[in-house]
C-alpha cells in the first residue's frame, strides 16, 4: 500500500433552504457529534455527493426512457385520440 495520498478537491458552499425544525435539530447534532468527536460537515458532505450521484444517474435513465420510443398513447404531450379530419374521434 503506498504512503502517497491525492490532494483533496478545494471544497465550496452550497446553501440549501430546509425547515426551520431541521435546522435546528442540524445544530443539536453538530454540536453533539463534534462533542463525541466526529464531523458532521464530513458526513453531510459524503451524503449529498452519494445523492448527487443518484440524482445523475436518474436524469440519465429519465433521459434515455425520452430519447427512446415514443410512449404508446402520447401525441405531442396529450393523450392520443382518433383524429379524423381534424376532428376528435
Amino acid at each position: 500500500m503506498g504512503v502517497l495520498k491525492r490532494k483533496e478537491e478545494r471544497s465550496e458552499t452550497v446553501t440549501v433552504r430546509v425547515p426551520g425544525s431541521v435546522k435546528a435539530e442540524l445544530d443539536r447534532l453538530r454540536e453533539e457529534t463534534a462533542a463525541a468527536g466526529f464531523d458532521l460537515n464530513a458526513t453531510l458532505s459524503e451524503a449529498v455527493i452519494r445523492m448527487t450521484k443518484q440524482v445523475r444517474e436518474e436524469l440519465h435513465q429519465v433521459a434515455g426512457k425520452a430519447n427512446g420510443a415514443r410512449r404508446p398513447g402520447r401525441m405531442n404531450g396529450f393523450a392520443a385520440a382518433a383524429v379524423a379530419d381534424g376532428k376528435t374521434v
